[in-house]
């Protein structure tokens, strides 16, 4: 949103009540034009910062433990082997398959939900904004491991009114009747979260530093 109205954004009282809010949409997720409001400055930081660590957070959480695990579902491409008419071995390839061992459709959603979207949050980063780093960064290390910390209590509000859950340590069917294993998982979680925002900082660090470099030749 702020690349689309990165301006100051006035509310004409003469619009009819669609214009207006979509001005007020606007200016709520577009950055602060001047310096004078830090506490919007910071909330509007912390906004750019969580949309950016959660989807580090899940792609590591489903490629590095879900797939290994078995509990992704995804399914790595099978060849198996048939013999033609002349008794020659041969490969055999579904094509409905497509890249995994899944029909397109859920392929997508996999690539999409789990890749995809930390890819466009490292272009984003590298090459579509100007946001510079953090400050402060304390604040936003807390604010981040605060946002992980509701985000767990939005996934079990949801588990209770769907009977599914977002995370996979909140399943009972996967991690049991084991109380402890859920907390140490849970605050693991919360834990892991300040580490994908220093890397998301050493990311903004880089741009910053090779752009800066590049103007002053």
């Amino acid at each position: 949103m702020h690349l689309i109205s990165p301006k100051a954004i006035e509310v004409d009282p003469r619009e009819c009540q669609g214009h207006k809010f979509k001005a007020y949409v606007l200016r709520f997720f577009s950055p602060p034009n001047k310096a004078t409001c830090p506490k919007r400055k910071f909330w509007f930081s912390m906004y750019y910062t969580m949309a950016h660590v959660f989807p580090f957070m899940n792609t590591l959480i489903y490629w590095g433990v879900l797939v290994p695990t078995g509990h992704g579902g995804f399914t790595a491409p099978s060849i198996s082997h048939g013999h033609s008419p002349a008794n020659n071995a041969t490969v055999l390839y579904d094509p409905d398959k497509g890249l995994f061992e899944e029909d397109s459709i859920k392929s997508f959603s996999i690539l999409n939900v789990w890749t995809i979207t930390t890819v466009i949050a490292i272009i984003e980063i590298g090459f579509l904004n100007s946001i510079r780093r953090q400050t402060p960064v304390v604040g936003h290390t807390f604010g981040v491991m605060l946002c992980s910390g509701a985000y767990l209590v939005w996934d079990a509000i949801g588990k209770l009114a769907t009977g599914h859950s977002g995370l996979f340590f909140l399943d009972p069917a996967l991690m049991g009747d084991v109380p402890e294993t859920v907390a140490a998982t849970c605050v693991a979680f919360v834990a892991l979260s300040p580490g994908f925002f220093s890397y998301m900082y050493g990311l903004i660090a880089m741009r910053e530093t090779m752009t800066a470099t590049h103007s002053s030749r």
